[in-house]
C-alpha cells in the first residue's frame, strides 16, 4: 500500500497501480468535481474496508465520469453554462489568465475563477456538453489540445468579447460621466475634423528658445498672476500652505518627457511635481498643476472635465506672460504643445471611441461593420490613382499606369482582426484606463471656445467658481454656463 497527497485529498492505492501518477494529474486538472472529498481518503484498487473517511474506487474513469455527469445535472451548472455571454467572459479571463503568466502588467483584475472550473466551462462549450460528453470527459482528464480550443476561443470569441468589453466602458460612462457618452458622436467627429490640420501644421512648426526662469523668479510671476486673474485668497493661501510644507516638488527633466502632475506621495499626501526645463514653460506647467489641485479640494470631478479648468488657466497663463513683456513665441508654444498632446491622444483613441460610439448607437460590433470602411477607403483611394493616370496621360506626361494602379492585395479580415486583438489586449492591460485621454480633448475643445471669446472678466470669475466647484459640472452645463452652444458641431477653429 502506499500514499500521495494531491491537494486536500490523500490518495491511498496499491503498487501495482502504475497509472497513479496520471490519476493525481486528473484529480489536479479537476478539483472543482472532487471538492466533496477534501479531506478524505480515495482508495484505488485495495479492498474495501469500514472507513467512512475512505471512498473506494475499482475504476477510476468510471469513477470520474459519474462525478462530471453529475455535475453536469446541477441547475447551477447549466444556467451557467447557457448565459449568452458566457464565452466572451471566460475567453477574456484567460487572457488575463494568460497575461498574468507572461508577467504583463494588467488592469483588468482576475475575477477568482479558478483555471480548472475556467477550463472545464470552456470544454463545455467547445465540445457540446450535451452531445459529446466522451469527448469532453477525455479533454478534462488529459488537456490536450488545449491550444487549439484556446485558437476557437480567439476565433469565434474576437467580436463578442469586444463588444463585452465596449459594454463595460458603456455602462462605466453611463454611470460616471453620461454627459461624455452623449456628446461622443460630436466629440468624434470634431476630433476627426481637427486631426488633419493639426497632423499638416505640426511637422512644419519648430521648437521656440524659451527664456530660463530661476524658481524666485517663477514665485513672483505666480503670486501677481493669480492677482491678475483676481483669484480669491484662499488660492493664495494655499499656494503658502503647499510650500512651507514641501508639497510642491520641482524636479528636472532628464529624458525630456513631461511627468508634471499631482499625486499622492507614499506617505498618503498630495503633492505637485513639477518637470522643469528650467524655461519659463516650468511656470504655464506649474499653473496648470495648481489648479488640479483646487479643483480637487472637493469631490472627485467628472472625468471629461478632469482637465477643463488646467487647460484653461494654462491658456490664460501663457497670454499672462505675453502682458509682462514675454515673447509671443511663448503662447505659439504652449499651443503647440497642447495640440500636439490632443493629435497623440486622438491617434490612439480615435478607433476605440468611434466604437463605443457606433455601439451604443446600433448595438454589437461585427468584423463586417469594421471591413465596409477600410474596403471604401482603398476604393476611393483606387478611383483617385485612375483619376490622377489620366489627367497625368492627358496632360502629355504618360505614367507607369500598370504600377501606379497596381492595389496592394490587402486581407481585410486579417487586418480587422489584428485590430480588434489589439483592442482586446488595451483592455486587458489597461481596463477601463484605457479611455485616459479623451479628457484632454473635451476640455481643449471648451477652454478654447471660451478663449476664442472677447475677454471678459466674468468668463474668468465664472472659470473661478468651476475651478472650486468642478464636482458640480458636465458637459452640458459648461456650455450653457458660456453660451457656447456650438462648441462640438461648428466648424472647427485650429488654434495657431
Amino acid at each position: 500500500m502506499a500514499y500521495m497527497q494531491v491537494g486536500d485529498i490523500q490518495l491511498q492505492y496499491d503498487e501495482k497501480v502504475v497509472d497513479i501518477k496520471k490519476i493525481s494529474q486528473i484529480i489536479e486538472f479537476n478539483q472543482y468535481l472532487f471538492a466533496d472529498y477534501k479531506g478524505k481518503t480515495i482508495s484505488i484498487g485495495l479492498p474495501v474496508s469500514s472507513d467512512n473517511n475512505v471512498v473506494y474506487i475499482s475504476d477510476f474513469n468510471e469513477f470520474f465520469d459519474a462525478l462530471l455527469k453529475a455535475f453536469l445535472q446541477d441547475k447551477n451548472v447549466t444556467t451557467s453554462l447557457d448565459n449568452p455571454d458566457l464565452l466572451s467572459a471566460l475567453y477574456t479571463q484567460l487572457l488575463v489568465k494568460k497575461a498574468i503568466q507572461n508577467g504583463d502588467n494588467v488592469a483588468l483584475l482576475d475575477n477568482g475563477i479558478s483555471d480548472d472550473v475556467l477550463w472545464f466551462m470552456i470544454a463545455c462549450k467547445f465540445f457540446d456538453y450535451k452531445n459529446k460528453f466522451n469527448e469532453l470527459s477525455d479533454f478534462l482528464k488529459y488537456r490536450l489540445n488545449s491550444e487549439g480550443i484556446f485558437d476557437w476561443l480567439k476565433e469565434t470569441q474576437r467580436f463578442p468579447t469586444y463588444n463585452y468589453l465596449l459594454e463595460i466602458a458603456s455602462n462605466y460612462l453611463r454611470e460616471y460621466d453620461l454627459s461624455f457618452l452623449d456628446n461622443i458622436g460630436q466629440i468624434v467627429s470634431k476630433m476627426n475634423e481637427e486631426s488633419i490640420t493639426l497632423a499638416l501644421s505640426l511637422p512644419n512648426e519648430s521648437d521656440y528658445d524659451l527664456p530660463k526662469i530661476s524658481l524666485e523668479n517663477l514665485e513672483k510671476i505666480f503670486l501677481d498672476f493669480l492677482n491678475s486673474i483676481k483669484a480669491p485668497e484662499q488660492w493664495k493661501n494655499l499656494y503658502t500652505k503647499l510650500k512651507n510644507e514641501n508639497k510642491i516638488l520641482f524636479e528636472k527633466s532628464i529624458d525630456g518627457l513631461e511627468r508634471s502632475r499631482v499625486f499622492k506621495d507614499v506617505d498618503g499626501i498630495r503633492k505637485i511635481r513639477v518637470t522643469t526645463d528650467g524655461t519659463i514653460k516650468c511656470f504655464v506647467s506649474f499653473v496648470h498643476e495648481f489648479v488640479h489641485y483646487v479643483s480637487l479640494q472637493g469631490n472627485m470631478p467628472p472625468f471629461s472635465l478632469f482637465e477643463f479648468p488646467s487647460i484653461y488657466f494654462e491658456r490664460v497663463a501663457a497670454n499672462y506672460l505675453v502682458k509682462i513683456g514675454y515673447d509671443e513665441n511663448i503662447i505659439k508654444q504652449v499651443i503647440r504643445d497642447r495640440n500636439q498632446n490632443n493629435l497623440d491622444i486622438y491617434s490612439s483613441l480615435f478607433d476605440l471611441l468611434m466604437d463605443i460610439y457606433e455601439y451604443n448607437k446600433k448595438g454589437p460590433i461585427t468584423k463586417e461593420d469594421k471591413i465596409e470602411p477600410f474596403k471604401k477607403s482603398m476604393e476611393i483611394i483606387q478611383e483617385t490613382r485612375k483619376k490622377l493616370a489620366k489627367f497625368c496621360k492627358e496632360a502629355g506626361k504618360p505614367i507607369e499606369l500598370l504600377e501606379f494602379l497596381d492595389m496592394p492585395n490587402y486581407n481585410y479580415e486579417e487586418l480587422v482582426n489584428k485590430a480588434c486583438d489589439a483592442n482586446i489586449t488595451r483592455f486587458i492591460k489597461n481596463g477601463l484606463l484605457i479611455l485616459n485621454g479623451y479628457q484632454y480633448l473635451t476640455d481643449s475643445y471648451l477652454a478654447n471656445s471660451i478663449l476664442e471669446k472677447e475677454e471678459d472678466d466674468n468668463n474668468l470669475n465664472k472659470m473661478i467658481f468651476i475651478t472650486e466647484h468642478l464636482e458640480d459640472f458636465n458637459i452640458e452645463k459648461i456650455i450653457h454656463y458660456f453660451g457656447i452652444d456650438n462648441t462640438f458641431s461648428s466648424k472647427p477653429k485650429i488654434l495657431k
